[in-house]
């Protein structure tokens, strides 16, 4: 029974390490569409979304490390995701 249990955890694990990844992904996708010559508005709902997949891409990594729910996690603010990408 407690191999079972490993082998959740370490699926679990695993789902949090992909979901990271393609969050991560579809971020890079949204902030690269921000250098596109477009609409103003257009630009900021890109960079709004980048900012979005990038923060649960942080959360399902914190996730992944701790075995904390993606919820419970701080996630950083709009403002300090700009400056660290």
């Amino acid at each position: 029974m407690k191999d079972a249990a490993i082998e959740g955890w370490a699926i679990d694990m695993k789902d949090c390490t992909n979901r990271a990844q393609h969050y991560h992904d579809l971020a890079l996708e949204f902030l690269v569409l921000t250098r596109i010559k477009t609409a103003a508005d257009i630009k900021e709902t890109y960079r709004m979304m980048g900012q979005h997949y990038l923060a649960r891409a942080r959360a399902e990594l914190a996730r992944a490390k701790t075995g904390a729910s993606a919820t419970n996690v701080e996630i950083a603010s709009g403002p300090a995701l700009a400056q660290s990408s």
